[in-house]
């Protein structure tokens, strides 16, 4: 799954390159700058919901660690 992140932020970093290369080229960017932005949303919200899903698992597992290591 990290790999996965990994190829989405390079790419949208990639993209974000290219659009600025375009546009100093003098090209209209401007509806790749919306597919952009829609991607960094995207990709945004996504790593928000792993980060909550590893806090949930997270919190799920303490209690258990700290019952093991007291008996």
């Amino acid at each position: 799954m990290c790999k996965y992140w990994a190829c989405k932020v390079t790419y949208v970093q990639s993209q974000t390159i290219l659009i600025e290369v375009l546009e100093r080229d003098g090209h209209d960017v401007s509806d790749y700058e919306r597919e952009l932005a829609k991607e960094r949303s995207g990709l945004a919200i996504r790593i928000a919901r792993q980060f909550r899903l590893l806090e949930i698992a997270s919190a799920v597992e303490r209690p258990e660690t700290a019952a093991s290591t007291q008996g």
